[in-house]
């Protein structure tokens, strides 16, 4: 009788540590997920006055707005230029100043 109630408190154990590690996984699908759902396509027209005057600067002289997206949650703006076959992305926060990415 002792040998079956071990065993069934392992396999009970065993259970239990497998569906925590299902909800971890699933909370890493889901943070993931979210992660991806920041990042939303604007119009070059809706990007701040900041970062639009960072663009007309020496650095992007020839280069034109191919697409810009905004991350809320941390406001940054990423924006992809064309220049001829080349293309460049570049990430700003809301002052205008160019991140690392």
């Amino acid at each position: 009788m002792k040998k079956v109630l071990l065993v069934a408190g392992c396999l009970l154990a065993g259970i239990a540590m497998e569906a925590r590690s299902v909800g971890k996984v699933m909370d890493v699908n889901s943070v993931s997920v979210a992660w991806q759902d920041e990042k939303v396509k604007i119009k070059a027209e809706e990007l701040p006055a900041t970062v639009k005057k960072a663009l007309e600067g020496p650095d992007y002289r020839g280069w034109l707005v191919n697409a810009a997206y905004h991350y809320k949650a941390k406001n940054q703006y990423e924006v992809e230029l064309k220049n001829g076959a080349e293309t460049l992305t570049v990430l700003f926060d809301k002052e205008g100043k160019k991140l690392e990415k």
